[in-house]
């Protein structure tokens, strides 16, 4: 094998594995984008009667809404 010959062999090797590599980019961005979607999709879809949250201070507060939009929040426990 002369020099020209290994070059070529070379060339075509790193040609080939750019060109798996560039496939599995492709389709690893594709299960991530897909999967991200989905997720966004299942986050989307929650609605709730009530959310509750905890202040800073440790007390817990519901929050609702009426059918006005008005945002309420009442003390948990009282």
């Amino acid at each position: 094998m002369n020099i020209w010959d290994w070059i070529n062999y070379l060339a075509q090797g790193l040609k080939k594995a750019a060109n798996e590599s560039q496939q599995n980019y492709q389709q690893i961005h594709a299960y991530v984008d897909d999967h991200d979607k989905e997720t966004l999709n299942q986050v989307g879809d929650l609605v709730h009667d009530a959310i509750k949250i905890r202040s800073p201070g440790g007390t817990v507060y519901e929050i609702t809404v009426d059918n006005d939009g008005k945002i309420s929040a009442t003390k948990v426990g009282e």
